[in-house]
């Protein structure tokens, strides 16, 4: 029975003094990588509105060309 006290004495006091730096840099890698997929979709989403653009101005060249 003591022995178990011991156990669970330590175990507590182990777990209350230890940090939660670990956690706080996995969060920060997590939003890094959550940055960057956010920038690079902004960018993508930029580059398919330059698209739709200049297709329509093809488009729009191909009509008054051919009436």
């Amino acid at each position: 029975m003591m022995k178990v006290l011991v156990v669970i004495a330590f175990s507590l006091l182990m777990s209350g003094c230890s940090s939660d730096e670990s956690d706080s840099r996995e969060e920060t890698i997590g939003k890094e990588i959550a940055d960057d997929y956010n920038a690079a979709m902004d960018k993508a989403e930029d580059v398919e509105a330059k698209l739709k653009e200049q297709q329509e101005k093809i488009e729009e060249a191909l009509r008054t060309q051919n009436p």
